[in-house]
């Protein structure tokens, strides 16, 4: 007898014992990839449980700090280091200093030059190379006079909010106003009575000490100084001489 033909005598003798053995393998096999799969599908959380609980712990109590109401908020007011004609409209732009004016002026100047001269030597080049003669004129300096470019009579302008200097003289700009707001190491104000002739010049200066707010030797002699020296647009039409006062506001350093 062959090996084949044992084989399969064997195979036909225990061929339920054989069949039997795969299919227990092939279900084990199948519940093990059954199980392998389930562990690698996320489980959901479970819903979170609330819990209320009643407390008798007291709410804790508002800011004592908080506005009252019918109370008005305190605004820090902004204090500007410049002087401002109160008799004037308020102006809510800053206007040019005069030393602001005098730069722009003189870089106008200096533009029109560079293109006059540009202009000049692009006219010189087209003559030159038409065989003409060049002749190039002589810049006339008239024309670039800075005072054109200049208010001839700056409109008087008051600042909004408080400022450390401010005067009350009537259709007059300030043209030289020292600010000593922080010279002193106190705080105060010192109104000074000033008497302004036509051409802008202060004549007569002394405080007014009921409208002043401090006696302080430091900021009396300041104000004074600066009033003394200070020079305002002339008037023709203004009275001879025109009277108002300078109010210097003194800041703690």
């Amino acid at each position: 007898m062959s090996l084949l033909d044992r084989t399969l005598d064997l195979f036909d003798r225990h061929k339920y014992g054989i069949i039997g053995t795969l299919m227990l393998h092939t279900l084990l096999l199948f519940v093990l990839n059954v199980s392998n799969v389930r562990d690698r599908i996320p489980q959901e959380a479970p819903d979170p449980i609330l819990l209320v609980m009643d407390s008798d712990v007291p709410e804790p109590a508002p800011d004592l700090q908080q506005e009252q109401p019918g109370e008005a908020p305190l605004t820090p007011q902004q204090v500007t280091n410049r002087a401002s004609n109160v008799t004037a409209e308020t102006s809510p732009e800053r206007s040019l200093s005069r030393a602001a004016r005098e730069q722009m002026a003189k870089s106008v100047e200096k533009d029109l030059l560079d293109m006059e001269k540009e202009e000049f030597d692009r006219l010189a080049q087209e003559r030159k190379a038409q065989g003409k003669e060049i002749t190039v004129p002589e810049l006339d300096p008239s024309k670039f006079d800075k005072n054109r470019y200049m208010d001839k009579t700056p409109k008087p302008v008051k600042v909004e909010g408080l400022t450390t200097v401010s005067y009350d003289l009537v259709g007059r700009t300030d043209i030289v106003l020292d600010v000593p707001a922080y010279l002193c190491k106190g705080s105060g104000k010192v109104v000074v009575r000033v008497a302004v002739d036509r051409t802008g010049s202060v004549t007569r200066a002394e405080v007014d000490a009921g409208a002043s707010t401090t006696v302080e030797s430091c900021m009396v002699d300041n104000a004074l100084a600066s009033a003394t020296g200070a020079r305002f647009s002339s008037s023709s039409s203004a009275p001879q001489p025109q009277r108002g006062t300078i109010t210097y506001i003194f800041l703690a350093q």
